[in-house]
Protein backbone atom coordinates (compact mmCIF):
# COMPACT_ATOMS: atom_id res chain seq x y z
CA UNK A 1 0.00 0.00 0.00
CA UNK A 2 1.53 3.56 -1.13
CA UNK A 3 0.32 6.90 -0.29
CA UNK A 4 1.04 10.06 -1.46
CA UNK A 5 3.51 12.42 0.63
CA UNK A 6 1.02 14.43 2.73
CA UNK A 7 -0.98 11.25 3.16
CA UNK A 8 1.75 9.12 4.63
CA UNK A 9 3.20 12.01 6.65
CA UNK A 10 -0.27 13.19 8.31
CA UNK A 11 -0.47 9.00 8.79
CA UNK A 12 2.83 8.96 11.18
CA UNK A 13 1.89 11.81 13.10
CA UNK A 14 -1.67 10.44 13.59
CA UNK A 15 0.35 7.26 14.80
CA UNK A 16 3.27 8.75 16.48
CA UNK A 17 0.84 11.11 18.74
CA UNK A 18 -1.77 8.81 19.52
CA UNK A 19 -4.53 10.24 17.57
CA UNK A 20 -5.04 6.58 16.85
CA UNK A 21 -4.57 3.83 18.63
CA UNK A 22 -5.78 0.16 18.31
CA UNK A 23 -7.05 -2.51 20.90
CA UNK A 24 -10.63 -2.65 21.80
CA UNK A 25 -12.93 0.96 22.21
CA UNK A 26 -16.67 1.27 22.94
CA UNK A 27 -18.11 4.10 20.60
CA UNK A 28 -20.99 6.20 21.21
CA UNK A 29 -22.61 4.29 19.07
CA UNK A 30 -22.18 1.03 21.08
CA UNK A 31 -19.99 -0.79 18.60
CA UNK A 32 -16.71 -2.17 20.16
CA UNK A 33 -14.16 -1.12 17.80
CA UNK A 34 -10.90 -2.16 17.14
CA UNK A 35 -9.24 1.23 16.59
CA UNK A 36 -9.93 4.45 18.03
CA UNK A 37 -9.54 8.31 16.44
CA UNK A 38 -9.17 11.72 18.70
CA UNK A 39 -7.57 14.32 16.15
CA UNK A 40 -7.13 16.21 19.32
CA UNK A 41 -4.39 14.04 20.56
CA UNK A 42 -3.03 15.35 16.74
CA UNK A 43 -2.84 19.34 17.55
CA UNK A 44 -1.17 19.60 21.72
CA UNK A 45 1.20 21.45 20.27
CA UNK A 46 1.98 24.28 17.70
CA UNK A 47 4.07 22.51 15.69
CA UNK A 48 1.87 18.84 15.81
CA UNK A 49 -1.01 21.34 14.72
CA UNK A 50 0.67 23.02 11.54
CA UNK A 51 1.04 18.91 10.54
CA UNK A 52 -2.48 18.50 10.70
CA UNK A 53 -3.59 21.87 8.96
CA UNK A 54 -0.87 20.83 6.52
CA UNK A 55 -2.89 17.79 5.77
CA UNK A 56 -6.06 19.52 5.26
CA UNK A 57 -4.88 22.21 3.06
CA UNK A 58 -3.32 19.87 0.70
CA UNK A 59 -6.49 17.35 0.50
CA UNK A 60 -8.16 21.16 -0.10
CA UNK A 61 -5.94 21.88 -2.63
CA UNK A 62 -6.10 18.74 -4.30
CA UNK A 63 -9.64 18.19 -4.63
CA UNK A 64 -9.32 21.84 -6.24
CA UNK A 65 -12.63 22.56 -3.64
CA UNK A 66 -14.81 25.70 -4.86
CA UNK A 67 -15.65 27.71 -1.62
CA UNK A 68 -16.01 30.97 0.10
CA UNK A 69 -16.04 30.25 3.87
CA UNK A 70 -14.53 27.33 5.92
CA UNK A 71 -17.23 26.13 8.62
CA UNK A 72 -15.46 24.31 12.13
CA UNK A 73 -18.37 21.94 13.42
CA UNK A 74 -18.54 23.01 17.01
CA UNK A 75 -16.47 21.49 18.82
CA UNK A 76 -13.44 19.72 17.21
CA UNK A 77 -13.88 21.27 14.15
CA UNK A 78 -13.18 24.95 15.32
CA UNK A 79 -9.38 24.62 15.74
CA UNK A 80 -9.34 22.85 12.71
CA UNK A 81 -11.00 25.77 10.93
CA UNK A 82 -9.27 28.15 12.03
CA UNK A 83 -5.86 26.50 11.12
CA UNK A 84 -6.67 25.51 7.76
CA UNK A 85 -8.22 29.03 6.97
CA UNK A 86 -4.71 29.95 8.07
CA UNK A 87 -2.50 27.31 6.26
CA UNK A 88 -4.27 28.47 3.10
CA UNK A 89 -3.55 31.96 3.60
CA UNK A 90 -0.43 30.66 3.53
CA UNK A 91 -0.70 29.49 0.43
CA UNK A 92 -2.24 31.80 -1.36
CA UNK A 93 -6.11 31.18 -0.88
CA UNK A 94 -7.70 33.93 1.92
CA UNK A 95 -10.98 32.80 2.71
CA UNK A 96 -13.14 33.34 5.39
CA UNK A 97 -14.12 31.01 8.23
CA UNK A 98 -16.01 30.42 11.36
CA UNK A 99 -18.04 28.19 13.50
CA UNK A 100 -21.29 27.04 15.05
CA UNK A 101 -21.96 27.48 19.16
CA UNK A 102 -23.82 24.76 20.96
CA UNK A 103 -26.18 27.11 22.57
CA UNK A 104 -26.79 30.48 20.87
CA UNK A 105 -25.46 33.39 22.77
CA UNK A 106 -28.29 35.62 23.48
CA UNK A 107 -26.45 38.70 24.16
CA UNK A 108 -24.13 40.89 21.99
CA UNK A 109 -24.18 40.70 18.04
CA UNK A 110 -23.40 37.04 17.64
CA UNK A 111 -25.57 34.46 17.98
CA UNK A 112 -25.75 30.83 16.46
CA UNK A 113 -22.81 31.40 14.05
CA UNK A 114 -19.52 33.09 14.84
CA UNK A 115 -17.84 34.39 11.51
CA UNK A 116 -18.86 36.36 8.45
CA UNK A 117 -21.05 33.80 6.87
CA UNK A 118 -22.36 35.73 3.77
CA UNK A 119 -26.08 34.38 1.95
CA UNK A 120 -25.11 32.38 -1.00
CA UNK A 121 -21.49 31.28 0.23
CA UNK A 122 -20.35 27.43 -0.80
CA UNK A 123 -19.79 26.24 2.37
CA UNK A 124 -16.74 23.69 3.12
CA UNK A 125 -17.38 21.43 6.36
CA UNK A 126 -14.57 20.61 8.32
CA UNK A 127 -15.00 18.14 11.38
CA UNK A 128 -12.36 15.41 12.70
CA UNK A 129 -13.85 11.89 11.50
CA UNK A 130 -17.30 10.61 9.99
CA UNK A 131 -19.28 7.32 11.09
CA UNK A 132 -22.48 7.74 10.21
CA UNK A 133 -24.05 10.91 8.47
CA UNK A 134 -26.72 11.92 10.32
CA UNK A 135 -24.75 14.66 12.73
CA UNK A 136 -22.75 16.31 9.58
CA UNK A 137 -26.58 16.51 8.01
CA UNK A 138 -27.94 17.99 11.27
CA UNK A 139 -24.75 20.22 11.56
CA UNK A 140 -25.35 21.12 7.67
CA UNK A 141 -28.99 22.07 8.46
CA UNK A 142 -28.08 24.61 11.27
CA UNK A 143 -25.86 26.17 9.27
CA UNK A 144 -28.27 26.79 6.32
CA UNK A 145 -31.00 28.16 8.60
CA UNK A 146 -28.78 30.72 9.29
CA UNK A 147 -28.43 32.25 6.04
CA UNK A 148 -30.45 32.33 2.66
CA UNK A 149 -29.01 30.27 -0.47
CA UNK A 150 -26.03 28.94 1.37
CA UNK A 151 -24.32 25.63 -0.38
CA UNK A 152 -22.86 23.15 0.70
CA UNK A 153 -19.23 22.80 -1.19
CA UNK A 154 -18.83 19.16 0.58
CA UNK A 155 -17.48 18.27 4.22
CA UNK A 156 -14.01 17.36 4.42
CA UNK A 157 -12.56 14.76 7.14
CA UNK A 158 -9.53 13.36 8.64
CA UNK A 159 -10.54 9.92 8.17
CA UNK A 160 -13.66 8.15 7.12
CA UNK A 161 -14.24 5.04 8.86
CA UNK A 162 -16.76 3.91 5.95
CA UNK A 163 -19.49 3.21 8.53
CA UNK A 164 -22.09 5.30 6.53
CA UNK A 165 -25.11 3.41 5.56
CA UNK A 166 -26.85 3.45 2.55
CA UNK A 167 -30.11 5.52 4.80
CA UNK A 168 -26.71 7.51 5.55
CA UNK A 169 -25.42 7.81 2.23
CA UNK A 170 -28.95 8.36 0.64
CA UNK A 171 -29.14 11.24 3.20
CA UNK A 172 -25.92 13.13 2.90
CA UNK A 173 -27.08 12.96 -1.17
CA UNK A 174 -30.55 14.76 -0.24
CA UNK A 175 -28.79 17.51 1.01
CA UNK A 176 -26.15 17.30 -1.58
CA UNK A 177 -23.03 16.84 0.99
CA UNK A 178 -20.17 15.90 -0.87
CA UNK A 179 -18.01 13.90 1.68
CA UNK A 180 -14.15 14.01 1.34
CA UNK A 181 -11.84 12.56 3.78
CA UNK A 182 -7.80 13.09 3.82
CA UNK A 183 -7.39 8.84 4.35
CA UNK A 184 -9.92 6.40 5.02
CA UNK A 185 -10.03 3.54 7.55
CA UNK A 186 -8.81 0.64 4.77
CA UNK A 187 -5.77 3.19 3.86
CA UNK A 188 -4.73 3.08 7.34
CA UNK A 189 -5.18 -0.40 8.16
CA UNK A 190 -3.17 -1.75 4.62
CA UNK A 191 -0.21 0.86 5.33
CA UNK A 192 0.37 -0.11 8.68
CA UNK A 193 -0.36 -3.57 7.88
CA UNK A 194 2.97 -5.61 9.47
CA UNK A 195 4.56 -2.36 8.55
CA UNK A 196 7.18 -1.08 11.42
CA UNK A 197 6.84 2.43 12.55
CA UNK A 198 10.10 3.43 14.80
CA UNK A 199 10.63 0.34 15.67
CA UNK A 200 7.03 -1.07 16.63
CA UNK A 201 4.77 -2.80 14.00
CA UNK A 202 0.79 -1.41 15.32
CA UNK A 203 -1.00 -3.20 13.15
CA UNK A 204 -0.32 -7.16 13.13
CA UNK A 205 -1.53 -9.94 12.23
CA UNK A 206 -4.24 -9.96 15.22
CA UNK A 207 -5.30 -6.26 14.99
CA UNK A 208 -5.47 -6.58 11.22
CA UNK A 209 -7.74 -9.56 11.60
CA UNK A 210 -9.80 -7.75 14.27
CA UNK A 211 -10.32 -5.03 11.74
CA UNK A 212 -11.39 -7.45 9.12
CA UNK A 213 -14.52 -8.86 11.60
CA UNK A 214 -15.17 -5.53 12.36
CA UNK A 215 -15.17 -4.04 8.96
CA UNK A 216 -17.68 -6.96 7.14
CA UNK A 217 -19.84 -6.25 9.97
CA UNK A 218 -20.04 -2.81 10.17
CA UNK A 219 -18.19 -1.54 7.16
CA UNK A 220 -18.90 0.22 3.33
CA UNK A 221 -17.06 1.29 0.79
CA UNK A 222 -17.78 4.44 -0.49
Amino acid sequence: MTLNDYKREFLLHLVRTGAIRFGSFRLKSGRLSPYFINIADAMRTGSDAVKVANAYAARIKELDIEFDYIHGAAYKGIPLAALVAMRLSEWGINKRWGYDRKEEKRHGEEGAIVGELRDGDNVLIVDDVITTGATKVESWLKLASMRRKVKPAGILVAVDREETSDADKKMLEEHHLKLYSILKITEIFEFLYNREIDGKVYVDEAVNKAFREYSSKYGTRC
